[in-house]
């Protein structure tokens, strides 16, 4: 076999690139064209693809299988420099004695080929094909039309049309198979194992756009980005941070696969390349429709349909990049305004177009009066096109657009630039009290949210109120500011008096409303009112697109927040791997670091923290010096008792000291990171008592700070470690005053502990496994056998333990260690195993008996004593024990059959 050349056309490409990149993600077409060559009488395979997709690698991949099953494999390929010369490539085929020009050469080597199979199944496999002479090209056709050979080849897309190629499809002896770029989710696995450690969700989303998932151009963007220091680690996950732009070599080497176009096509291209993505029907207006329809077959451009409009794109964005670089500025303003008349003759009226039509006539260098750049500007920011609306207010040098840019500014955290502007506005005073008040609340919130100033916020807040009594919008605005200084400052926050209901009436100005309605959600789930938040989300009362994107990341995970805490896990989950692609699509650092914590949260709530690990370790690692410090310690403390639960305790003991050393003295904080010290000592098997009464003290404080969640936390948390009564009636006191029905289950599962009551704490365990939280199922099933036992109540000891073995599996491989870990279960011997695996099959004892020439008797007690270590109690939980599938019913009951049922 050839070795694997990995590049599209050129084999010099290649040498650049590293020879140790793994190859996945092509199992199902491995297997689906292996399968079509073992079927004699049916056409072979034609592998179809565009250029540095991996046809080739892939085609290698195959006959490996095809040799692994004892097929008889010849591969060649096609030569483009060759390609006039007979057999040029075909010494594979040819026996050793004969040359080209020896007579009868097709029948002998139809005959070395039969012989050399000795029956076997015979594959010739062809790279290149569209290379491949004339003469080749009707030797291959007789081998598979005289000696049974099935075809296996391999052309890049848009050379369908090539001679070898028809020649091939047109008897047929081949079919053709499309082979498509990589999805994300093999892109991200593929890059986890070339890097050798986990890639951030985020870089495996750039770079998958970035390449489409074309594995070539994939493999030269991370090689490049490696050796410029754009790609590296960051807390042990790979990180790419920097812009994302090709250099030389990869934008050379994309501009030589756009082939030689024509004049029509390089005008195409241009357009899209600068507008995408744009609506079909304003491409058709400005080129002709065969033009696009050649384009695509080409891949060089994608049509694809989101809700009801059609988008071109180009095929790859590395293809936009190379077209636009190599575009003069003249020739880019001629584009734009082709584009931009178009438009606006199209449909002038639509918000999308009337927008786009005043960029795309800035951009080619056309007078637009200003009063409408401020206007659309105003409108992208509404439509929550933060970034759009930046670039068009910058363009505009008036009082009106300065409002608009520091909006903005803000929006995208951009904090400071916006700091500048916002106090140059306050510092000249103009405008009356409320307008100054708007300005003061907006400053507030940036400087206290994306730059961290506490006390230079509340200050701008105390400037605001020392100008007067504010009414309406700007007092319902600066309210905003000073509650989110309250609740995440560094002063503890009195919430016994706090009601979120009426926070973002009256808001009109969209960043600030942005920050309104997911500290409104927050509040609420921490007052003990998580249900009421999920029901609000659910009812599409909360939930509004941000214009802020730092708040459209946490309105997301205040629904996640609300789903778990009100006993939702698998919607909590559902949202939050939703809530994470969005944040991925929009390439939101902060909000991809929020949400892959929210999946972390979900995963312990389920009682996987080694599933949560990875999620949290993401989190810190897309942490930067502007995201919140709330979000913070939250990320660090999960991190940190997370790894407890998984054993790594001095590394979890230095994550929290570290976050508590920047964390300043006075925040309510700190209380956060208690309860995460008394998790992480828990864990660690610090004494129960101590720890349990931490707990209960820290609850006791969340209670009378009103963080009533909080608090059934803590309470939770103390009374699992030790039963205490009086803890145990905290407990029932706070839950029932929220309205989780989750908390009330923690309730159920606190009493029943006190009071030792094991058909309580059987009841409660069932329950909180039917929500999904299995941890906690099994430290109430544990609790309930360790005191069926001490009642010599046995039988009943060993059917919690096997319940307790069910969610253990289920925890895969974590168990709280304050409580006992189930059992493993009993090994069975091998003549058990034997007679358990016939009974799963369907098999009566009768049955097994004469099979393992065994009575029948023998048979039952195998039978019986495997039920007993496995813990189930019949036959019909063999499957699920054994980790086989289910049997298939016969035709009829078995009372119809006549067989016997023992």
């Amino acid at each position: 076999m050839q070795p694997y050349n990995d590049t599209p056309d050129n084999p010099g490409y290649g040498r650049t690139l590293r020879a140790d990149w793994p190859f996945v993600g092509r199992t199902t077409e491995i297997r689906a064209a292996v399968a079509q060559l073992r079927r004699r009488g049916e056409p072979g395979v034609l592998l179809v693809g565009e250029a540095g997709v991996g046809k080739s690698r892939l085609l290698n991949s195959i006959v490996s299988r095809c040799r692994d099953e004892d097929m008889h494999v010849v591969v060649t390929a096609g030569a483009e420099a060759s390609r006039g010369l007979p057999f040029s490539t075909m010494a594979a085929l040819l026996p050793e004695q004969a040359g080209p020009h020896t007579a009868n050469v097709f029948g002998a080597a139809a005959d070395a080929l039969r012989e050399a199979a000795g029956g076997r199944v015979c594959v010739v496999a062809v790279d290149d094909l569209d290379h491949l002479d004339d003469v080749s090209v009707a030797l291959v056709e007789h081998l598979a039309a005289t000696a049974g050979a099935r075809v296996l080849a391999a052309v890049r897309a848009g050379s369908t049309d090539a001679p070898a190629a028809r020649a091939l499809l047109r008897r047929p002896f081949v079919q053709v198979s499309t082979v498509e770029t990589l999805d994300r989710t093999t892109v991200g696995a593929l890059l986890d194992a070339a890097l050798g450690g986990p890639v951030d969700g985020l870089t495996v989303d750039r770079l998958w756009r970035a390449t489409r998932g074309n594995p070539f151009f994939l493999r030269h963007l991370v090689d490049e980005c490696q050796a410029s220091g754009t790609l590296r680690q960051v807390s042990e996950v790979w990180r790419w941070e920097g812009q994302m732009t090709a250099r030389r070599g990869l934008r050379t080497l994309v501009a030589d696969l756009l082939g030689a176009l024509t004049g029509e096509e390089a005008r195409a291209l241009s357009y899209v390349a600068h507008a995408e993505p744009v609506p079909l029907d304003v491409i058709e207006a400005l080129v002709g429709t065969s033009v696009l329809v050649r384009l695509e077959q080409r891949s060089l451009i994608t049509v694809e349909r989101i809700r009801t409009d059609l988008l071109v794109r180009m095929g790859h964005p590395l293809y936009g990049e190379a077209v636009r670089a190599r575009t003069a500025e003249e020739q880019r303003r001629t584009v734009y305004r082709a584009l931009a008349h178009t438009v606006m003759r199209a449909s002038p009226a639509l918000y999308g177009v009337r927008l786009r039509a005043v960029t795309w006539q800035l951009s080619a260098g056309d007078p637009v009066p200003g009063d409408q750049v401020v206007h659309a500007a105003s409108e992208a920011l509404a439509h929550c096109d933060a970034p759009l609306a930046e670039q068009l207010a910058r363009r505009v040098h008036t009082h009106a657009a300065v409002e608009v840019l520091a909006r903005a500014l803000v929006a995208q955290n951009k904090a400071g630039e916006a700091e500048d502007l916002l106090s140059a506005r306050m510092a000249a005073g103009a405008g009356s009290p409320p307008e100054l008040a708007q300005v003061a609340a907006l400053r507030a919130l940036n400087l206290f949210w994306n730059l961290r100033k506490r006390a230079e916020a509340e200050e701008v807040v105390r400037a605001a109120r020392a100008m007067g009594p504010l009414t309406g919008e700007a007092a319902a605005e600066l309210a905003v500011a000073e509650l989110a200084l309250a609740v995440f400052g560094d002063g503890a926050a009195d919430l016994t008096s706090a009601d979120p209901a009426h926070l973002s009436a009256g808001i009109r100005d969209g960043v600030i409303s942005s920050v309104g309605e997911p500290l409104r959600a927050y509040l609420t789930i921490y007052l003990g009112r998580p249900s009421l938040v999920a029901d609000g989300y659910a009812s599409g009362r909360l939930g509004a697109p941000r214009i802020w994107s730092a708040m459209g990341a946490a309105t997301a995970a205040c629904h996640v927040q609300a789903l778990a805490l009100a006993g939702r896990l698998d919607e909590a989950f559902a949202k939050a791997r939703s809530g994470y692609r969005a944040a991925i699509e929009q390439e939101d650092c902060a909000g991809t670091s929020l949400l892959s914590f929210e999946l972390g949260i979900c995963e312990v709530w389920a009682g996987r923290p080694s599933r949560a690990l990875p999620y949290f370790r993401e989190a810190r690692a897309l942490l930067d010096h502007e995201m919140p410090f709330p979000i913070q310690v939250y990320v660090f403390a999960e991190h940190a008792a997370c790894l407890a639960a998984v054993g790594r305790f001095d590394e979890s003991y230095r994550v929290l000291e570290d976050i508590a050393r920047r964390l300043p003295a006075r925040s309510h904080l700190h209380s956060h990171l208690t309860l995460a010290r008394i998790r992480i000592d828990a864990a660690a098997g610090v004494e129960r008592a101590e720890t349990a009464e931490a707990g209960a003290s820290l609850g006791e404080r969340y209670r009378s700070e009103g963080w009533l969640t909080k608090a059934v936390e803590a309470f939770y948390h103390s009374v699992r470690l030790r039963p205490s009564p009086l803890v145990a009636k905290a407990l029932h006191e706070v839950a029932g005053s929220c309205d989780s029905e989750l908390f009330l289950l923690f309730d159920r599962h606190a009493q029943a502990a006190v009071r030792r009551d094991v058909e309580g704490l059987a009841a409660a365990a069932e329950a909180l496994a039917e929500r999904g939280y299995n941890s906690l199922a099994g430290e109430a099933v544990s609790t309930a056998a360790e005191i069926a036992d001490g009642r010599r109540e046995h039988r009943l000891a060993a059917r919690l333990r096997i319940r307790g073995r069910d969610l253990a599996r289920l925890c895969e491989g974590y168990w709280p260690p304050w409580t006992t870990r189930p059992e493993p279960q009993a090994v069975l011997s091998r003549r058990e195993r034997e007679t358990c695996e016939l009974a799963a099959g369907g098999m009566t004892n009768d049955a097994i008996a004469a099979r393992l020439g065994l009575s029948k008797r023998t048979v039952a007690n195998h039978l019986q004593r495997a039920y007993g270590k496995l813990g189930i109690r019949g036959r019909q939980g063999l499957p699920q024990a054994l980790g086989l599938p289910r049997p298939v019913s016969p035709v009829g009951p078995a009372w119809a059959t006549g067989q016997s049922t023992t």
